[in-house]
């Protein structure tokens, strides 16, 4: 869970935009960029969203080069944090899900039967994910002082939203974060997250 700020903190959270290569594919740690549609799906949730001071940023290209342009073009610091990854898909990464059924067809049924204990081949469980991710959103609570924008991956906001809205599996599966969609937080020492705002892109 977050540690509260001494005064009240925005943090907003972006999913990447379309990217190049096929679509609905295990896509976690595969590096392509994004298409020009993704570019402009993420300016135009930047525009729907509050002015922010920072900017933190997942490695992945789909997230760092639109950062690092926001930043510059803002004169604002970007600063890159590896726990805002992508789940791993490991041995599955780029195969669609019936191509990774085909080639590990036990271990892809006990990944869809519970993600949480069980992991693509080379890969990180749910449970991985949530731990580096709530040590993300640690950090931002003891360091940031102004408001701060991240620049992510579905898999990454959904955990966020989990530990805010106390989600389970189930239920955090449900909530649609299209490329370009994007929420904002808020809190203030003493009281519980509150989520602000949601937009899931068109």
């Amino acid at each position: 869970m977050l540690k509260p700020a001494a005064e009240p903190l925005l943090l907003g959270f972006l999913r990447h935009g379309e990217v190049a290569g096929p679509p609905h594919v295990y896509r976690g740690r595969s590096d392509a960029p994004l298409t020009a549609l993704g570019w402009k799906q993420m300016h135009a949730a930047l525009v729907a969203m509050p002015r922010w001071g920072a900017v933190v940023s997942s490695p992945a290209r789909r997230c760092l080069d639109f950062a690092r342009e926001v930043a510059a073009e803002r004169h604002i610091g970007c600063r890159v944090d590896a726990d805002w990854h992508e789940l791993d898909f490991g041995a599955w990464e780029d195969l669609r899900p019936d191509q990774a059924a085909a080639r590990d067809a036990d271990a892809h049924s006990a990944f869809v039967r519970d993600p949480r204990r069980s992991a693509p081949p080379g890969g990180e469980t749910l449970a991985a994910l949530d731990a580096r991710v709530n040590a993300a959103l640690s950090r931002l609570g003891e360091t940031a002082r102004t408001p701060t924008l991240v620049v992510t991956h579905a898999g990454a906001m959904r955990a966020v939203l989990a530990s805010v809205l106390g989600l389970t599996d189930p239920y955090r599966a449900r909530v649609a974060l299209t490329p370009g969609s994007s929420f904002v937080v808020s809190w203030l020492a003493g009281a519980p997250p509150l989520l602000m705002a949601l937009r899931c892109a068109d």
